[in-house]
């Protein structure tokens, strides 16, 4: 039987700003952009939530609501630190990990009973060495699925009215065969991953409860979503058949640009789309992976939303996926309202295979015997340049090259915030800050 523990370390973000800071452990904080017309806070303190504050809240909102805030600039570098720190402690236990985000993982402990005991030890375990070692409070839920894991902790935090600090275990432990008879009296806002337009349309049916859909019937839900309505029933009766996956076999790679102002400039839009081409390139590239689709996501100002998807070679070239990105947002962008954010995606992924030369000794006729190499071949060993100096000396080494004559440079005044289901090293890996 699977174990399978969600780890969830409250209020991430503003913990570490108070280990940094002391002085700031009591006070209300939130994490969000500086300097922004319309900035959302990212993440808050107990504190901040106590006072009536949200995550999504504008921060001006938030300062007439609570005089007392105090706003943080995202320190990515910081979390980064922690959750590579964190991971450490993960890895002596769990053969396998799938990060999500800044601090969060899931756990695979299958198999491991006769190691470390049954999965409510392990926990208590982790728990305490991160809280001794990092200082650290962890929230850790435990199922047989990644589901009911997740839906433990959203539950417990949803019933308890707790936004951070130590919880109890026990209230966190989902025993076999009660995965469905646990979800059915909490609200749908339990589930993890729960699309907004559907639980839109369940409210209109009058639906709040998991349970109320769990009893409905699978071909009446996918007369009302389709093949999402059998997903739906699935997870709303506690079944997840989903693998807990390192970070070398992520399904996809996802990265987020908010901008601080909407705006439907190409001169704005263009440099961050392929900041974050390039940036999901690097990471697909080393873990010796190759897309095969890009997919963009544009929200408006007015919250709507649009989707293009455009099929890649087998290549994860940065010029590649610039030029994909850029087609994929002419095919979404229908409207002339400004967009608030975009999102790219990278699916579809396989490894990529090295086909090693026919003739090895095959020379052109060109100059003195020397052998002549195609186009691809330079670009493939181009990149493999410039990936080995971003990975030597940052990402901001090598910037504003010649991958095509639509380039234009980065404008400082924006910045980019990653939430990658792949967010570390494969050694170790948002989705979102808490």
């Amino acid at each position: 039987m699977r174990s399978v523990l969600f780890v969830d370390p409250p209020a991430f973000c503003t913990t570490l700003e108070g280990l940094v800071a002391p002085e700031l452990r009591t006070r209300p904080l939130a994490v969000a952009p500086p300097g922004a017309d319309r900035a959302t806070i990212l993440a808050l303190s107990a504190e901040a939530r106590l006072a009536g504050l949200e995550r999504g809240m504008p921060v001006r909102k938030a300062q007439r609501l609570c005089p007392d805030l105090i706003v943080l600039p995202p320190n990515p570098k910081l979390y980064a630190r922690a959750s590579r720190a964190l991971h450490e402690i993960l890895r002596t236990f769990a053969p396998t990990i799938e990060p999500r985000g800044y601090g969060h993982a899931f756990l695979d402990l299958t198999g491991t009973g006769r190691l470390f005991g049954p999965p409510q030890d392990v926990a208590a375990r982790i728990r305490r060495e991160a809280s001794e070692r990092l200082g650290l409070p962890l929230s850790v839920g435990i199922a047989t699925n990644k589901l009911v894991s997740q839906a433990a902790i959203r539950a417990d935090r949803r019933m308890d009215g707790r936004t951070g600090g130590q919880v109890d275990n026990e209230l966190l432990y989902v025993p076999v065969g009660n995965e469905r008879s646990f979800l059915a009296p909490h609200s749908l806002d339990v589930l993890p991953e729960l699309d907004p337009g559907m639980r839109a349309r369940l409210e209109d049916y009058q639906l709040d409860l998991i349970g109320e859909v769990a009893a409905i019937s699978e071909s009446a839900l996918c007369a009302v979503f389709g093949r999402s309505g059998r997903t739906l029933r699935a997870r709303a009766q506690g079944i997840d058949p989903r693998p807990v996956l390192p970070p070398e076999r992520q399904a996809e790679f996802h990265v987020v640009h908010t901008f601080a102002t909407d705006t439907n400039d190409l001169g704005v839009l263009h440099p961050i789309l392929r900041a974050m081409s390039e940036r999901l390139g690097h990471r697909v590239r080393a873990r010796g992976l190759a897309a095969g689709r890009l997919r963009l996501e544009a929200t408006y100002a007015d919250y709507t939303a649009t989707a293009r998807a455009v099929p890649l070679s087998a290549g994860v070239l940065d010029a590649e996926l610039w030029d994909a990105a850029r087609r994929a947002f002419v095919l979404a962008n229908t409207k002339r309202l400004a967009v608030r954010s975009v999102a790219l995606t990278l699916d579809r992924l396989m490894e990529t295979e090295a086909q090693l030369e026919l003739w090895a000794d095959k020379t052109g006729s060109g100059e003195a015997g020397k052998p002549q190499h195609t186009d691809e071949e330079s670009s493939a060993a181009l990149q493999h340049a410039l990936d080995h100096i971003r990975t030597r000396y940052g990402s901001r080494a090598v910037h504003g090259g010649p991958l095509t004559s639509h380039s234009s440079p980065l404008t400082s005044h924006h910045s980019t915030t990653i939430f990658p289901k792949v967010a570390l090293p494969s050694s170790t890996r948002c989705a979102s800050a808490s």
